[in-house]
């Protein structure tokens, strides 16, 4: 869909890596599980940095009017990194000063990097490397297989003019519009992703897929979106990256105003999977173009507040009070449940493995009961992060669908993760949980020592 924009000079892409790589510069720590935040710290030249606490969370086509009273709207919202795509060198410029001013970090972006030109991107590169409100580089969106070396090129060259500061590529989903494989260059989608790992040096990966369509009488969550996280989760993991994904704040087409179930779906799922932060497409409202109308963003096209914008920055405090939960976290298995009304399993998500409790991972033993009932459609994350375990249940069910309903018993020590992120001991709590539409149930547990 964002193609549609680069056609129009309306570039949308999403930059950032703050998290676990930054080439070489970024500094991560994670407190205590018992804090409420993880702390996040770029470090460049000095006390400049600006420390940016729990899950990055990026506008993707961000700020378009570069004041310090926008930049502070942005930062209201939840949103400490910003992506706007500057007409040229000296607006980019006004971007970084305003946002320096209100604590948000920027990826660069404006036609000489944008273009590919080497020449012109290592000028960019040396005027900007040190502004203290730089995060990084966007390089291009959706590139196909022809391009990757082009764009790996460029990416090593503007590493040798700065290696404290990333590049980012954000790559095309497996849900696409286009029915073939043309799109990717590649036999399959997988191969896509793994030639873009091996010839393309950037730090994380990075991919946008919108799941959820309005048919005109209810909401649909699209097959393949799981997959989608399966294969992204499942390479990033084999290389040693983390990697980044979306969720939808601008409405278009058949893509609906965004609810918060429907936020919450695609955030705590990508969550589970593993992602290290969250990009939100998009913050300010386009223009029409190509035929799409866009509609009802966080800041509408004349620079007003939404009801979309208050929704993301409920969004935003939620994903930034589960920080400790999910910022660093590593994924031990990831599974789905589809049970009918009648107690039958129906069919999982298209490439995803069906829950099965009796093979729980050896580290979630503590748990000694999970019991979903009939109509139940969620999906269970185990992770591990630091000195602690997690396990993440998710309602799959879209907005106006049911309630799930669930018994979980555990031994000593296990955890009730409460969504401001303050843990309690599960035994002062009903065994029998509620989890609404998109939201999500997290339990905690501290690993034994050997």
């Amino acid at each position: 869909m964002k193609k549609l924009f680069h056609r129009f000079n309306f570039l949308l892409i999403f930059v950032l890596c703050v998290a676990f790589t930054s080439c070489r510069t970024t500094n991560v720590a994670v407190p205590a599980e018992r804090s409420l935040s993880a702390r996040l710290e770029v470090k460049h030249d000095s006390a400049a940095s600006v420390p940016i606490k729990g899950i990055p969370i990026l506008a993707w086509y961000g700020v378009k009017e570069h004041t310090i009273e926008r930049y502070r709207e942005l930062k209201e919202a939840g949103i400490d990194h910003n992506l706007t795509f500057c007409r040229n060198a000296d607006e980019l410029a006004s971007a970084l000063d305003a946002a320096k001013a209100a604590g948000v970090k920027i990826f660069a972006s404006c036609p000489e990097l944008s273009w590919g030109e080497i020449g012109a991107a290592e000028n960019i590169v040396n005027r900007f490397k040190h502004h203290p409100a730089l995060a990084g580089y966007h390089i291009i969106d959706e590139p196909s297989r022809d391009q990757f070396l082009h764009w790996g090129e460029l990416v090593r060259r503007i590493q040798t003019v700065d290696d404290k500061h990333f590049c980012y590529v954000n790559l095309i989903p497996s849900i696409h519009p286009d029915p073939d494989q043309s799109i990717y260059g590649t036999a399959t989608y997988r191969e896509y992703v793994q030639s873009f790992i091996n010839e393309v040096p950037v730090p994380f990966l990075s991919f946008d897929v919108y799941p959820i369509r309005f048919n005109g009488v209810e909401r649909i969550l699209l097959d393949g979106f799981y997959e989608n996280l399966e294969i992204i989760s499942d390479e990033a993991r084999n290389v040693g990256k983390p990697f980044w994904a979306f969720a939808l704040t601008t409405p278009h087409a058949h893509f609906p105003i965004p609810t918060i179930a429907d936020l919450r779906l695609q955030v705590f799922s990508s969550l589970a999977y593993g992602t290290q932060g969250i990009q939100y497409f998009t913050y300010w409202t386009g223009p029409p173009n190509g035929g799409l109308i866009f509609h009802d963003g966080p800041i509408d096209i004349t620079g007003q507040k939404t009801p979309t914008w208050y929704t993301v920055q409920q969004m935003s405090r939620e994903i930034k009070a589960l920080s400790s939960v999910f910022l660093g976290a590593k994924v031990i298995k990831v599974e789905h449940i589809t049970v009918n009304a009648e107690g039958e399993n129906g069919s999982v998500p298209i490439g995803t493995t069906r829950f099965d409790f009796a093979n729980r991972p050896a580290e979630a033993q503590i748990i000694t009961k999970f019991t979903p009932a009939n109509g139940t459609n969620a999906m269970v994350s185990f992770l591990k992060n630091g000195n602690r375990c997690y396990m993440v249940v998710i309602n799959r069910n879209l907005e106006g669908g049911d309630n799930m309903s669930v018994i979980i018993e555990g031994g000593t020590g296990l955890q009730l993760i409460k969504k401001d992120g303050k843990a309690v001991p599960a035994s002062s709590e009903s065994s029998n949980q509620t989890v609404t539409p998109g939201d999500v149930l997290i339990y905690g547990w501290d690993i034994k020592k050997k």
